[in-house]
This record gives structure tokens, C-alpha cells and sequence, in this order.
């Protein structure tokens, strides 16, 4: 019986005999098709291609022939020997065709080979070599290619083995802080050619419109819900911080009743989320595909199709010290697209999720840093569930590479899962096993719980649909390389019911025809029955075999992990990260998923890129930190001992609300104080509030006040400090009240010796004129004898009591204000001493009776001193204590 399927094999080497291929990596054979691929002895075996001369002479007489042996293959391993050209040779010849009499260099010319399968003498089911051949007329061959013919015998029962899919829709991480891009190669993948397109349209095996049509893609997909929230329950316009505004002193109130609410609204939304999965139904054609996502990817496809970005150039060809080159990019068509299919797509299989952006878990556990690792499984559920708006399969794990240790194995245990894809080397089969072990294996839960199951992939699969399929003639040997595996599995004499895991690797890049035509192929092949991942269970205890040693974590795997070095680079970036969330009001991680990007197991052969990739994310980060800032104003002048001055501080994240510590001191708090301010405060996305600080000057002098924002537990979120010069320039109300009291105390001196003076000019105009009266009554005689030491008014030198007068008036005058005069203190100082003569000299000079007579003061015994000063015109006798100073 003929039956049409499709199959692969591995790209065929060619002899040491083969023409070399041009520079343009055009094969010299190249095989187009193989129908059928399965045949039988009433079958017609087609082959046809095409032969290319890439020498640089002419060819001549070239003809294609096959070559094939009438012995199956016996064993699994025989496949890679014979594909690559270094084993056996087939001995038997098949048919032949003439194919040009001349070929020039670089000229092509089609070929096809038919025969009869009864005519070859294959017999029983199994795996027979083929080889095509390209010779010229001396036999030479110019090219060839090595595929497989499996057959059947329609005298024996088919052997059949179970095949259960898992699809991978993953990729390297491709951003580096949120809104960066590391290249365009995303973007490229998304369209209907593009290999994530590509896997997206064959793993669903029903049409994908790749069309965006005329919606609103944005709004289908609620992609702009984020910006919706943000607008209603931000504070409104009128309440967000002016550059007047005093701080805040506590958060408000309304974030936390706006999260509640955006919890009860998440509840229902979760609660009509799941509705909506247990209405999906379930698939109906075609071959069930378990999807492996990796959530990092899906978050990188909703930010291209969410809002606009940045992509940059080749980062690794940027110059040391210099930015790289940033192109601006509107929110991606194609990944609108890519999404909504996704979302129509995925829900009629089961969905299982690697951790976030597939981060090196064996690493990070192993380097302590068992926080982001337990982060990276919450964070990857949820970024599933946003983007396809389904939640994965929490019962699964599906650690990077298919490959975990003890501490591993504990973590995903621990968080629920209980099923495990893992890799060939994770279970190896056991020594003595000589046929595929089934897929499904027990393992002792970590935890204690029930046993869980392992789901082995098959290694030989996993090669073979690596195999090069972007060209008609390597999908054609691919496939059929596929069909020889899958047959070689079933073929062997293993006993008891088997099923095998076809897993590609995470990014699988297929060409379209073969990844459709693997999954036609398990649909129609008559040894293999597809099957669901769900569906495959670990046998009854009793019926099962120890086909596989224990879980292995291979040695080659610990050299290959992100080294110890690199993540303490990580961590580096981590501690700022942490910084930068302790001053956040709601309880928000903005760069976490960064960082497990950062801590991808992409990166183990990556290290340069990995490398670049920190620095943007730290460079992030630290900007992140210094969007809250406080805003350097003028310096500040203090007239006055005390004053307020304001300190402007800053929120510039979008999308953020910060709840900071201002920290203000002096430097010399000897001549400035700062008194009590309000010092903690929250600050809305995008505004600015002031902080008024009263200051306390002692001194005049300039001095520095050190500003800094704090966190809540007191860490500086900046590096440096915020200098604001002072400059104290007069000490205010108590300056005025002394200098007042200094004046108001020379006033009071200064009256009473006025008042005096007064009196003395006015008793000098009374004895003048009373000494002319004397004169005219008496005998004429101009002078009048006077005790001895008593001076004679009449001869009284005017100028005697000018130069006292001033003295003391200028003394008074230049005196310090405040300083008590000598007529206030009394005649004991020193000031005091030199006054008294002359205020006594004016007593001694008149002295009035009571009927107004002037009479010498010296008639009144006892008065004054017998003596007087040179400055009153006496002779400065000496007296009994010697002379007078």
C-alpha cells in the first residue's frame, strides 16, 4: 500500500569524491522530493531534484543514479553514520537517468528517477539506506545526497509507538530596561514568514491571518487598559504638588482604597477569566501540541505591540565609553497581530510556562540568589496570563534546557508543579538498555508528596528537527530523516506500550513546510499514534521497568551556567534596584523582570552581549534613582536670626509615586541651626513639592546647608548631596532693640550735663551784670582781694569752661551705646573725677539768696575746696596732700 506522509532526515555530507560546492553555497545534488515517503511493494518510488555544475569547467555526459541496500538498518545509531557519509555504502544499484551531455559551470538541469518497489527486493518493515548520485562520464561523482527509504510489509503488523508534541514559542530576551530593544530581530519573527509567524501557523494546524484588517488592534487587545487605569485613578489635575505646595507629611489614603479596589476588580476578573477557559474547547483536527512559552517572550511582544520604543544598533559594536545609536519605533503592527491569533490559537492545547525570560535557575540558586529564582516562576505565570489572557499549567515545570538539580527540582516542587519536561541527559537510559525508554518516569517528590512524573524528551528527535529545512531540498531529506527516526523507534522490539516526547529546542527555527509536515507526518504514519501531554501516566507500580538511572545533573552543565562572577554583576545592579522600590508608595518591582533578563540562561554563550545588556539596565536603574531629586535653587540670604527658606524636590517618574525623607543640616551648626520641618512626604508621578525649612542664625557669616533624600529606613537613594550656600547678614529684631537702648541711654546722659550748662551761661550773664552795679556805687576800684585759692569771678577766664564742656561732650558722644556716662554712675570714676571740677566751679562761681542776690559760693564755709584746678585759672597751690592731679 502507498501512504503519503511527511518525514525528514539529516542533511547528507558529501563523499570525499564530490565536486566542490560554488561560493554561493549551491549544492551540486540537491533532492526536491521523495514520494511516497513510506512505501511498500506495491509502491512506485519517486526522487527528483536538480544538478548544478559548480566547478569551473564544463561537465560532461552527467547523470544521476541511485544506490541502495537491500538490509535495513538494525539499530538507532546507524542513522547519524550513514547520513554523514562515513559509514557503510549501499551496494545495490537502482535506477539511473541521463541527465546533460555538457553542463557548464554554474548552469542547472532537473532530474527524476522512478522505479517499481517490487523491482528492488526490499522485504519486512524497516529502515533501508538510499544514496542519490550525481556522476559525469568518468564516473566521478559530482554529487550526492544520503536519505532513508522506510517500508512496510503488508504481511506483518505495523509496530506502533505514541508521540506526544511539545511546541516551543520562545526567544533570547530582547530587552534590556523596559522600553529598549536590543535589536530588530523580534519584530522580524512576528510576521507571517517570521519564525515565531511561522511556529504560531503550524502548530495550530487551522488557518492564521496574519491580516491586522481594520480594527483597532490596540483596543481589541486592551493594550491600552494600563494608561485607562492610570487616568481614573490617578489624583486629578487640580491636586497634584505645585512648586508652592508644603509637603505632605504621611502617603495618603488613596492609593491603598485604589488598590483594594483594583484587587476586587482583579478577583472578578480572574473569576470571569476562568469562566471564559472551561468555555475554550478543546482541540478537533489535527495533532495536539503542548505550547511551551516562555513568558519573557510574550512580555516582549506585548510591549512592541503596546506603545512606542526604542531599538538600537548592533550594541556590540559600539565604541567603549560611547552610547549606542537609538532609533524611535511606533507600537508594532505585527505584534498586534501575532497576539491577537495567539490568543484565538493557543487555548484549545495546554499551555505550560518556562520561568520568566528562562532564567539560569541551577545558577542562581546555587549563588544564593533564591529570591529572583522563586521571582522569576511568579512573574512568568503572570506575564502568561497578560498576554494570552489564559493561565499556563502550574502542574508543569520546564526548567532551562531541560535539565535540574536537587535544588531545582525542590523549587518547582514547591511551587506547585508536579510534571516535569526534562531532557534526554536529565534521565539517561540505564547502561544495559539497548532500545528508547518511554517518556514517562517516577520521581521521589522533594517534598514528600505524592510521587511526580517526568516527561523525557527524545534526544535522536531533538536533532533531527533541528536539521536544516529552509530550502525545498533540505525539507524534503529532513522529513524523510524523520520518518526513518520515528520508525527505527517503533521498530524495536522494546515490549509493552511506549511513547516518546518530540520537544525542538526553545528557538526552533523550522521552515514552514517541515514544521508543518512533522506534525502531518505523526497524524498519518502508521507506527505512530499521536497522543497529549496530558494524557501520558506513569504505569501501575507494579508493570513498570527501571529503563532509566536517576535524576542526573551532568558536569557539563555546571561549566556552561552564568558564572558566579557575572551574577555578583547582577547583584551589583539588584542592590540599586532594591533602593530604587523602597522609596515607591505602592508595593511595585518595575525593574525586576530586567534583571531576570539579565539572569537568562541565554546568556551562558553570550557573554559580550550580556555584558552590554547590564550596563543599560544598571544605566536605567540609576536614572530611575535620580528622577527623584531635589532641585538646586539660588543661594539663600538670611537677614534677620531667623528665617524659612524652601527646598523644591522632584518626582520625574511617569508613572511612580515616591514617598521620600528630606534630610537637611548645617555645616557649621555653631552659626546655623536648622529647626523642625516637615521631613518625610510622598510626591505624585510627574510633580514637584516644597519642603519650607525655618534656619536659626547666631552669627553673621556664610555657612552651607547638605540636603538629601532618604529612604524610610534612612539609606541616601542619592550619591551626592544638594549644597545650598547661606549667607547670615544681620541678626533682626534684637539688633534694633540694643541699638534703641544705646540711644535712648546717650539721650539720658547726654540731658542732664546740657540742662547744666544751660544754667551755668545763664549765673555767668547774672554776675556780669551784677558786678557792673558794684562798680558804680563802690570806690572805683576794678579788683577785690579774695581769700587765697578763691577764684574771682570777675577775672574768671571764659575759655576755662569751653574746652571741659567739649571734652565731655565728645566723650559722651564717641562712647560705646550703653555705656553709662559719669553723672549716671556717680562721681567715683573716672569719668566722673575729670567732670566734678567743673560742675563745682559753677557752684563756687554764684550762688544765689533768696531774694535773688548772686553772692560768691566761698562766703559758705565748707562748700568747696579751697583749691582749684589750672583749667578754672587758679595757681594750683599745694595742698596738704600734696599737689593736685
Amino acid at each position: 500500500m502507498a501512504l503519503a506522509t511527511a518525514l525528514l532526515p539529516i542533511p547528507a555530507s558529501l563523499p570525499p569524491v564530490a565536486a566542490e560546492p560554488a561560493e554561493d553555497g549551491a549544492a551540486p545534488l540537491v533532492v526536491d522530493s521523495i514520494t511516497p515517503d513510506v512505501v511498500d511493494e506495491d509502491a512506485t518510488l519517486r526522487v527528483s531534484g536538480e544538478v548544478t555544475n559548480t566547478t569551473d569547467e564544463d561537465l560532461s555526459e552527467v547523470s544521476v543514479r541511485m544506490r541502495y541496500s537491500r538490509h535495513p538498518f538494525t539499530d538507532r545509531s546507524e542513522l547519524d553514520d550513514f547520513s554523514s557519509g562515513d559509514g557503510w555504502q549501499p551496494d545495490a544499484s537502482g535506477p539511473d537517468e541521463g541527465v546533460s551531455d555538457e553542463l557548464a559551470p554554474g548552469a542547472g538541469q532537473g532530474y527524476a528517477l522512478r522505479t517499481d518497489v517490487d523491482e528492488l527486493g526490499l522485504s519486512g518493515y524497516g529502515v533501508y539506506p538510499m544514496v542519490i548520485e550525481a556522476v559525469d562520464g568518468d564516473g566521478t561523482v559530482i554529487g550526492s545526497q544520503y536519505t532513508f527509504l522506510p517500508h512496510l510489509d503488508p504481511d506483518e503488523d505495523v509496530p506502533e509507538v505514541g508521540m506526544a508534541w511539545v511546541w516551543p514559542l520562545m526567544d533570547a530576551p530582547q530587552r534590556a530596561d523596559d522600553d529598549t530593544f536590543l535589536s530588530s530581530s523580534l519584530i522580524e519573527s512576528l510576521g507571517s514568514q517570521g519564525r515565531l509567524g511561522r511556529l504560531l501557523s503550524a502548530g495550530a494546524q487551522a488557518p492564521v491571518d496574519f491580516d491586522p484588517g481594520d480594527e483597532d488592534l490596540q483596543e481589541v487587545l486592551g493594550l491600552d487598559q494600563d494608561a485607562e487605569e492610570d487616568e481614573g485613578t490617578g489624583p486629578p489635575e487640580d491636586d497634584v504638588a505645585t512648586d508652592e505646595e508644603t509637603a505632605q507629611s504621611e502617603p495618603t489614603g488613596e492609593a491603598t482604597d485604589d488598590a483594594g479596589a483594583g484587587d476586587e476588580e482583579d478577583a472578578e476578573g480572574e473569576e470571569d477569566a476562568e469562566g471564559e477557559e472551561d468555555a475554550e474547547p478543546e482541540r478537533t483536527d489535527g495533532v495536539p501540541v503542548t505550547w511551551a512559552v516562555d513568558p519573557g517572550t510574550l512580555d516582549d511582544v506585548v510591549r512592541a505591540a503596546s506603545d512606542d520604543f526604542e531599538v538600537l544598533d548592533d550594541v556590540l559594536a559600539v565604541p567603549a565609553e560611547s552610547e549606542p545609536v537609538r532609533h524611535e519605533h511606533t507600537a508594532e503592527e505585527s505584534a498586534q497581530v501575532w497576539l491577537r491569533e495567539a490568543r484565538r490559537v493557543l487555548p484549545a492545547d495546554t499551555v505550560v510556562a518556562a520561568p520568566y525570560a528562562n532564567a539560569d535557575l541551577a545558577a542562581m540558586l546555587r549563588n544564593d540568589i533564591t529570591t529572583d529564582a522563586e521571582e522569576s516562576l511568579r512573574i512568568g505565570r503572570q506575564a502568561t496570563m497578560e498576554a494570552l489572557e489564559l493561565a499556563p499549567d502550574e502542574d508543569y515545570a520546564l526548567p532551562p534546557g531541560g535539565l535540574m538539580d536537587g535544588a531545582v527540582h525542590e523549587l518547582f516542587s514547591e511551587n506547585g508543579a508536579n510534571r516535569y519536561l526534562l531532557d534526554g541527559e536529565a534521565l539517561p537510559p540505564a547502561s544495559w538498555l539497548s532500545t528508547t525508554p518511554t517518556a514517562q518516569e517516577s520521581l521521589a517528590s522533594p517534598t514528600g508528596d505524592e510521587e511526580e512524573t517526568a516527561l523525557v524528551s527524545d534526544p535522536g528527535l531533538t536533532d533531527v528537527l533541528s536539521m536544516p529545512s529552509q530550502t525545498q531540498g533540505d525539507t524534503a531529506l529532513a522529513l524523510q530523516r524523520f520518518a526513518a527516526e520515528t520508525a527505527m523507534i517503533a521498530g524495536e522490539n522494546a515490549g509493552g506500550d511506549r511513547v516518546v516526547v518530540a520537544s525542538p529546542e526553545p528557538r526552533w527555527d523550522p521552515g514552514e513546510e517541515f514544521a508543518s509536515g512533522v506534525l502531518e507526518a505523526t497524524e498519518s504514519l502508521p507506527w505512530l499514534n499521536a497522543e497529549t501531554l496530558d494524557d501520558i501516566e506513569l504505569p501501575p507500580e507494579g508493570e513498570r521497568e527501571e529503563t532509566r538511572r536517576g535524576l542526573t545533573y551532568p558536569e557539563s552543565s555546571y561549566e556552561t551556567e552564568l558564572s558566579s562572577t557575572y551574577l555578583d554583576q547582577i547583584q551589583d545592579v539588584n542592590r540599586d534596584v532594591r533602593m530604587f522600590n523602597s522609596v515607591l508608595v505602592e508595593d511595585n518591582d518595575p525593574f525586576r523582570p530586567a534583571l531576570l533578563r539579565l539572569s537568562s540562561a541565554y546568556w551562558r554563550d553570550e557573554e559580550a552581549l550580556a555584558g552590554a545588556m547590564r550596563t543599560l539596565v544598571s544605566q536605567e536603574v540609576q536614572e530611575g534613582l535620580d528622577s527623584v531629586r531635589i532641585i538646586p535653587g539660588e543661594p539663600v540670604t538670611l537677614a534677620s536670626r531667623t528665617g524659612i527658606t524652601g527646598i523644591l524636590v522632584a518626582n520625574d517618574l511617569e508613572d511612580e509615586s515616591v514617598f521620600v525623607t528630606l534630610s537637611v543640616f548645617s555645616e557649621n551648626s555653631e552659626r546655623l541651626t536648622v529647626e523642625s520641618y516637615t521631613d518625610s512626604f510622598e510626591i505624585a508621578p510627574g510633580a514637584k513639592t516644597t519642603v519650607y525649612v525655618p534656619l536659626s542664625a547666631r552669627v553673621n557669616g556664610r555657612t552651607v546647608l547638605h540636603t538629601s533624600l532618604h529612604n524610610s529606613a534612612g539609606e541616601p537613594i542619592n550619591a551626592q548631596d544638594t549644597e545650598i550656600p547661606v549667607n547670615a547678614t544681620g541678626l533682626g529684631t534684637q539688633a534694633l532693640i540694643i541699638s534703641g537702648i544705646g540711644v535712648l541711654i546717650l539721650v539720658a546722659a547726654l540731658a542732664p550735663r546740657a540742662a547744666r550748662k544751660w544754667a551755668r551761661s545763664s549765673a555767668k550773664s547774672s554776675n556780669t551784670a551784677a558786678d557792673g552795679d558794684g562798680d558804680g556805687d563802690g570806690d572805683g576800684s576794678s579788683t577785690r582781694e579774695e581769700p587765697s585759692g578763691t577764684a574771682v569771678p570777675g577775672e574768671e577766664d571764659p575759655s576755662a569752661e569751653s574746652p571741659s564742656s567739649a571734652g565731655s561732650s565728645v566723650e559722651d558722644t564717641a562712647r560705646p551705646a550703653g555705656e553709662a556716662t559719669g553723672t549716671d554712675r556717680g562721681t567715683g570714676t573716672a569719668e566722673g573725677s575729670a567732670e566734678q571740677p567743673s560742675d563745682n566751679r559753677a557752684e563756687v562761681a554764684v550762688d544765689r539768696t533768696a531774694d535773688g542776690n548772686a553772692v560768691p559760693s566761698s562766703d559758705r564755709a565748707g562748700d568747696t575746696d579751697s583749691s582749684a584746678s589750672p583749667a578754672d585759672g587758679g595757681d594750683n597751690p599745694s595742698g596738704s596732700d600734696g599737689p593736685r592731679t
